[in-house]
């Protein structure tokens, strides 16, 4: 049995029910598991694991109309420096320190990785984030100050992991041996849907704002239906199907779905590839892992791209329904058992090796 600190980054869905489904299966597998989450993931785990669960201070982002806001959050993180330093510190000597990890994972959590770096601990990294500094890209230059800020905040989040498990849908060259590329992993309750073809599109706003603006759009397009989620209402206008916030509803929609309008974040990405829906993705502005998502599954034949909802954008999009799905080779589809063998092997290479098997 290894003892094991799994840390997550605070924001962000996408981070909590991947540690969620990793580490259940270290537990399975009869390890000790400490969970340290923070804001959004502090919650989420808690739901799950109860007592295993402690809290770390998370960084937290500023958003202004609809795009993170870089000096604001730089300002609101560096004034609670002297709150993090205390609330850390207690964490690691009342609950790292007595624990003795064998191992630490973080899901771009930086403070407990650079406490098992310190203390010379092996950790693991497993993150889609580093896809940005680990992976030779394609970079548009109009992105360039969003690609600069991406860049320094995810190399400043740590170093010196023994492997770094880049969980991503493309492949990419390499820049550092330590990098593993490794496919998407959804939810076992994606694993059990049926995906169909229905006629409707689903639309999911993560802002919850502008809904004149959506509805004005998307009325243009009176042939088609669209099942919209994130305003947690119910309604009916037109061609627009107004759902309050279901788990369950909003899975069974999207496995139905002829199409999906989202923003590009990983973690919705990945279940609209593991059910082979295509996508029309608008990446929240300023945030560029979600810019460079968006590009590739245009790319790769997968949906398209846009900066906002238009009706061209939109034409666009429904023109690419009836076309078959993409069979690039590059795409790397979500697949749970594939990314376990994965990390068994660099298990394997630890010098206490670890099994989930």
């Amino acid at each position: 049995m290894a003892k094991i600190i799994y840390a997550v980054a605070g924001e962000g869905f996408g981070h909590s029910s991947r540690s969620h489904l990793i580490g259940q299966r270290f537990i399975d597998a009869g390890h000790d598991v400490m969970f340290v989450g923070s804001q959004k993931s502090l919650v989420y785990l808690k739901q799950y694991f109860g007592r295993r669960v402690q809290e770390v201070f998370g960084l937290s982002f500023a958003f202004e109309k609809g795009r993170i806001d870089k000096s604001e959050t730089l300002k609101r993180n560096l004034l609670k420096l002297p709150e993090a330093d205390r609330q850390n510190y207690q964490l690691f000597k009342k609950h790292f320190e007595p624990f003795n990890p064998d191992l630490v994972i973080s899901d771009f959590e930086p403070f407990s990785a650079w406490w098992a770096w310190r203390n010379r601990v092996p950790f693991i990294s497993i993150d889609h984030e580093h896809m940005l500094t680990l992976c030779a890209l394609e970079h548009q230059a109009k992105n360039w100050f969003s690609r600069m800020t991406a860049s320094v905040v995810t190399e400043c989040h740590y170093v010196g992991a023994v492997a770094y498990i880049i969980v991503n849908f493309f492949t990419a060259p390499l820049r550092i041996d330590s990098a593993l590329p490794a496919p998407p992993i959804v939810r076992p309750v994606v694993t059990t849907l049926k995906p169909t073809l229905g006629e409707h599109i689903l639309v999911y706003s993560t802002t919850g704002k502008d809904e004149d603006s959506l509805r004005a759009i998307l009325s243009k397009f009176g042939d088609r239906k669209f099942y919209i989620y994130g305003f947690n209402k119910s309604d009916v206008n037109e061609n627009c199907v107004f759902k309050e916030r279901s788990t369950k509803g909003f899975l069974d929609d999207l496995a139905s779905a002829r199409g999906v309008i989202a923003s590009a974040g990983f973690s919705l990405l990945s279940e609209c590839l593991y059910l082979k829906k295509k996508m029309l993705l608008l990446p929240v502005a300023g945030q560029y892992e979600q810019i460079i998502n968006a590009h590739y599954i245009q790319k790769l034949g997968l949906g398209v791209s846009s900066q906002k909802l238009s009706e061209t954008a939109l034409r666009r999009f429904l023109d690419e329904l009836d076309k078959p799905m993409s069979s690039d080779e590059r795409i790397l589809w979500p697949d749970n058992d594939k990314f376990f063998q994965i990390l068994q092997g660099v298990l394997n290479r630890l010098r206490k090796p670890v099994s989930i098997y």
